[in-house]
Parts: C-alpha cells; structure tokens; sequence
C-alpha cells in the first residue's frame, strides 16, 4: 500500500505540468513583465479585445517575473505572444543587454502601441498574426496610442501583420 501511494504520489507530480501544457496549447497566453507595469496593463487591453474580437483565441494575459524569463518562455516556445517596451524586445531579439547570457529570441512584431510593442515568436502562424493585427487596429479605441505600424521599426514585422497593412491600404 505505501509502494502504491508513493507510486500514485509520483505521477500525480507530473499532472499539473501536463495541463498546463494543454492550456498554453489551448490559450493565446500573452506574457508582458512584473516590471514593467505598463506593459502589463497593455497586456491586459489586448487579451480583452482579443477574446472578444477572436473568441477561438481564448486570449488571456500572463505575467513573467522579469525580461530574462520572457527571454526563456518565448525561446523555449512555451509561450509565443509577449508585450515589451521598444528597447527590451530590439534588444532581446538581437541577444544584447540583459539577454547576453540567454541569447537572442528572434521576434517579429505584430501591433504598436505607444512605446511598447505586441511581438511574437518569428514561427508564429501567418494567419494568426493577420487575424491579430485586424482585430487589433478594428479596435485600437480601447488601446490608447495603438498603431497597426510606424516607421522605424526596432524589430521587423510579422508576414501575417504585413499582409493586413497590405490589405488594410488597399494594395492586396
């Protein structure tokens, strides 16, 4: 009996990663940092008109402790969609500043907003970043500052958010 609790112990320990697993599978998980307040509160602009825009996305907004560990959930494809500052997603996108040590993620942008950026794994799905790109510049109302593109652009563009602004402008 002890050997079958001991067994039954060990396994249940590996439950909780599997559905969590199954979540980020099932969620579009939008990670922005405790540290960046800001971010954060963008994060959770964008989750709210992406579940209502795109319901199949079940969009929800994540929080990471620090950059370093969004560096580590979008390399190791744990999760795909993150809010950063300008600066922080050039830098981590090139593996400069504090991502030295962990190493470039190479990223594409997806939406602008103000001084952050909605960025995204480079094998992000083309058709998910146009289907984000649209739901978000049909309601940049609720995103204050909230741009489908600008000028300088620290970090290129996703396929998927080019060929809305192609759309978009009437040229696709």
């Amino acid at each position: 009996a002890v050997g079958l609790a001991g067994a039954w112990l060990a396994l249940g320990a590996h439950t909780p990663y599997q559905r969590w697993k199954v979540y980020r599978q099932r969620h579009l998980l939008i990670v922005a940092s405790k540290t960046d307040p800001e971010a954060f509160r963008l994060c959770k602009a964008i989750a709210t008109v992406l579940a209502a825009d795109l319901p199949e996305s079940q969009a929800r907004a994540s929080r990471a402790p620090n950059l370093v560990r969004i560096a580590s959930l979008l390399g190791t494809a744990q999760m795909d969609v993150a809010v950063l500052a300008h600066a922080d997603a050039a830098a981590l996108n090139e593996g400069a500043g504090p991502f030295a040590e962990t190493g470039a993620v190479t990223l594409r942008t997806l939406f602008f907003i103000d001084r952050h950026l909605l960025v995204c794994r480079a094998d992000f799905p083309q058709e998910h970043g146009f289907l984000i790109a649209e739901a978000l510049d049909h309601n940049g109302s609720a995103l204050p500052g909230a741009v489908p593109d600008e000028g300088s652009v620290p970090v290129p563009v996703h396929p998927g958010a080019l060929e809305y602004r192609r759309t978009r402008n009437g040229s696709g």
